[in-house]
This record gives C-alpha cells, sequence and structure tokens, in this order.
C-alpha cells in the first residue's frame, strides 16, 4: 500500500530539498576558499618517543563551563577532541527506543551534513557500543580528550571504553540550575515558561544530574579501581592558569599557554569529532545569526569568563532542584583537585 503525500507537504519538502542543496553547495564553496576541508586544518602532532598517547574523559553536569574548557584544551595542536558522544548515542537510543522517526527536515539534514562535511561522524551511525568501539579503538598519534555529560552515560556504565582518564567537572547547584533556567528562557523551545520540576526527562534526569555524577564517580573510583580528578568550576574560573597545569599534569595532557587565552570564534568545533548534522547546523546559526547560539558565550569568549556570585533570591523550583543535590555535590566537593596557590573555599 502506497501512502500519498499531500501535494503541499510535497511542495514544503521539494522547497526544503532545493534549499539544502544550495545551502551545501555555499558551504563547501565558503569553507574551501577560506580555510580548506575541516580535516586539512588539522595539526600533526609531534611524536615524542616512548610517550603514548594520553586518553582523557571529561564528565560534566550542565551549565559548567565545560564547553570552555574543552575549547581551552583543544588549543593544544596535540589534542583530538570529542564532543558529547554519550550525550548524542541517548538522543538517538530515544527515537529507536520510543519508536518515534525521525523527522523528513533532520532526516534531509542528516543526509546533507554526511555528502558535505568531511569531518566528523553521521548521527544514524550512533550507538552506545559503536561510541565504545570508536573511543577504544582510536588509533591516531593525538591526545584525546572526550567531553560529555553524566547524563548520557547514566544506566549504561558497561559502555565505559577501557583506556581513559576520568575527570569529573562539577559546579555548585545554585549556579547550574539558574543558568540552566536562564537558559531555556531564553532560547525558548519546548521548557520556555516551564519550572524545572516540570521538564521531562529526557532534560533533567532523576537525581538532577548530581546524583548520576556521583554514581558515576563511585563506579569509576570503587568498581573500575581508577583514578579519578575532580574539578570544580569556581576554581577553575578563579585561578585558570594554575588548575590548567594542574589538570594537565594530573591527567598527561601537553599544557600549553594558548590554553588561557585564544581568539574568539574562531571555528576551532571544526576539528571536533561530533555528528556532522550539528557542525552544519553549527556554521549556519553562526552565519545565519553571526554567532553559534548553541554555545554562545563560549564561542564568543577569549578565555575563561569571571565567577558568578551565588544568587540570593532564586525561584523555588531552582531552590528544589538545588538542595536535592547539594549532599552529592558536597561530597565530591571535599574531594576535588586543589592547587597550592589557591586559596581554599
Amino acid at each position: 500500500m502506497q501512502i500519498k503525500m499531500p501535494a503541499k507537504a510535497m511542495r514544503l519538502g521539494q522547497r526544503y530539498a532545493m534549499l539544502s542543496i544550495i545551502t551545501a553547495s555555499l558551504f563547501l564553496f565558503t569553507k574551501l576558499i577560506t580555510t580548506g576541508s575541516p580535516q586539512s586544518q588539522a595539526i600533526s602532532r609531534d611524536v615524542i618517543a616512548d610517550k603514548p598517547p594520553t586518553r582523557v574523559f571529561l564528565w560534566a553536569v550542565p551549565r559548567s563551563v565545560s564547553t570552555t574548557l574543552l575549547i581551552s584544551l583543544s588549543q593544544s595542536q596535540d589534542v583530538e577532541a570529542w564532543f558529547e558522544p554519550y550525550l548524542f548515542a541517548s538522543q538517538m537510543e530515544h527515537f529507536r527506543l520510543s519508536g518515534e522517526s525521525v523527522s523528513l527536515q533532520w532526516g534531509l539534514k542528516m543526509t546533507l551534513a554526511s555528502l558535505s562535511v568531511t569531518h566528523g561522524y553521521d548521527m544514524r551511525d550512533v550507538s552506545f557500543t559503536w561510541v565504545k568501539q570508536q573511543l577504544e579503538n582510536y588509533n591516531g598519534d593525538k591526545n584525546v580528550i572526550v567531553k560529555d555529560m553524566v547524563k548520557g552515560i547514566a544506566g549504561k556504565f558497561n559502555n565505559i571504553p577501557n583506556g581513559y582518564t576520568h575527570t569529573f567537572l562539577i559546579r555548585h547547584p545554585l549556579r547550574v540550575f539558574v543558568s540552566y533556567k536562564q537558559k531555556h528562557n531564553t532560547e525558548g523551545g519546548m521548557n520556555k515558561g516551564l519550572k524545572l520540576t516540570e521538564f521531562s526527562s529526557c532534560w533533567i534526569p532523576s537525581g538532577y544530574f548530581f546524583k548520576e555524577m556521583y554514581d558515576l564517580v563511585h563506579h569509576i573510583r570503587d568498581v573500575l579501581k581508577l583514578k579519578v580528578i575532580i574539578i570544580d568550576t569556581d576554581d577553575l574560573l578563579e585561578n585558570p592558569e594554575e588548575m590548567i597545569k594542574a589538570y594537565c599534569k594530573e591527567t598527561g595532557l601537553t599544557y600549553s599557554d594558548t590554553m588561557l587565552n585564544w581568539e574568539p570564534n574562531n571555528d576551532i568545533w571544526w576539528n571536533w569529532m561530533l555528528p556532522k548534522e550539528t557542525s552544519l547546523k553549527w556554521w549556519w546559526r553562526s552565519i545565519y545569526y553571526g554567532y553559534n547560539p548553541t554555545h554562545k558565550t563560549s564561542f564568543s569568549q577569549s578565555g575563561f569568563g569571571e565567577k558568578m556570585d551565588l544568587p540570593d533570591d532564586v525561584d523555588d523550583d531552582v531552590r528544589e532542584l538545588a538542595q536535592a543535590s547539594m549532599k552529592y555535590y558536597n561530597e565530591l566537593f571535599t574531594q576535588r583537585l586543589q592547587v597550592a596557590s589557591y586559596e581554599s573555599h
């Protein structure tokens, strides 16, 4: 039985397809005449004898400056950076398990991206097993840094790849949830105007991120018997130079002064490993808006920003989630990495 698509829908689909083709052509032409392909921009690592590549995971809660930290660490010439592969895997699993089909528009975008973007991977290939295999089988000569959200791996600890040093970025829950609510109210979307307690589990997990972080730390340290390195966002913002140096020393990454200051909007994400559809979307938004609104603050900065004061007056839903998270945050905070020159809280 054939299902006939309404004429209006067909016309809209044809228009979108044509617009996508034009966009792809402009995209390829612009990238080739200005900067070359993203792969050609990758900087080769000077292989150091007897020093195998370092592999590091950066697990984070939302609104913890994790994207800025990845930008910082990506300034090193010997890093292959991955952006939230397990979070993307959880999104694709949601589609598969729920029986939801990927929309026609998103399907066209993914097809377009797979044809036009040379660096990254096809979103349709992504699964938890695929991500683990890719990370374990990496055989390049660069150091690897994988930044991901703890929500992405929650309940899937069997997919944690072998061979990585695990680091964790925490931030005071009040700062996290004030910023998280502000982001959703500013950018709009399905959550605009909602209380945090009304967000679906697709956005805020049952443990409000901090329980998921606590459980992951416990699993890495007590079950897998691996070293854990915890850093706090406030420490990083108050003393970025010493914290980055300490982080690199603990993980084996190569420190560079360029990790403290860099050119804003330098499109460094073109060299990150992320879905091609996401790369294309970020590029288009940066052209349309003049900046990448998905991570506007991170990509518009030339370094680490200022520490945010703890708010005195917050909404009840923000306070509820923060209070429920404090016991996990406090436990992790006592285990955080500190530097000698930093004055303790």
